[in-house]
Parts: structure tokens; sequence; C-alpha cells
């Protein structure tokens, strides 16, 4: 047997035999949401979005939540297109996954969230 069959072969058994464990699974997770609305720069609109965020504050797994509005910068760097951002650190991956199927969280997003955005954008990342 050749040399790459053989590492071949040993990768397949580790794989198949090795539970699969994420070393990120017991980590906190922070969701970080860009929100662009249906009309930039509108100031109720803005208030609207906050206020009505602000209503997650209270969900289970999470470590801290901030939700604020676009802080303008003439820095290259700095993209302030946006008008709101949310971020959303929890305690790991289940409490970031249970956060995102909790009924409060979807029936908000639905109902006084989704009405007022044009566009999202979220990065997703593992504390180190």
């Amino acid at each position: 047997m050749n040399k790459r069959l053989s590492c071949l072969v040993v990768s397949c058994c580790l794989v198949f035999t090795s539970p699969i464990i994420y070393a990120e699974d017991d980590k906190p997770v922070t969701h970080v949401i860009m929100v662009w609305l249906k009309k930039p720069n509108n100031s109720k609109m803005r208030h609207d979005f906050i206020q009505a965020s602000r209503q997650l504050n209270d969900l289970p797994g999470i470590i801290n939540r901030h939700v604020g509005e676009v802080m303008p910068s003439d820095k290259t760097i700095v993209d302030d297109t946006f008008d709101v951002a949310v971020t959303v650190t929890l305690k790991n991956r289940q409490a970031f996954e249970a956060y995102m199927k909790h009924p409060k969280h979807k029936k908000l997003i639905e109902t006084r969230l989704k009405p007022l955005v044009n566009r999202i954008v979220a990065y997703d990342f593992v504390s180190q």
C-alpha cells in the first residue's frame, strides 16, 4: 500500500471511530448584526428598531447584548453606511442556537423588526 493510501485509510478510521467534538462548543459566541433601514438615516425608524430590539435582552443564555445607531466616521476603514447594529454574546454554541430559534426572537423579527429593514448582514464568531 502506498504512503498516501495508508494516510487516507488511517484518517478515515479516525474520523469514523472518533466522536466529533468541537472545541468551540463551550466558548462564548458573538452574533453581530448590521442593519440598513428601509428609510436610511430616519431617526424614528432607528428609535423604533432599537426599542423593539431591546425586548430580546432577557432571553436565556445571553452574556451581554448591545443595540445602537451608527457612529459616523471619516476613516476609510470604517463602514458607516448602516443605520443600526446589534451585538449579542451568548454562553456557547448551544445558547446561540437556542437564541436564534427562540419563539420571542422569531416573532419580534417577523412582526416588529423586518418591516423596518431593507438589508441585514450578520457576523458570528467564537471567542478564543
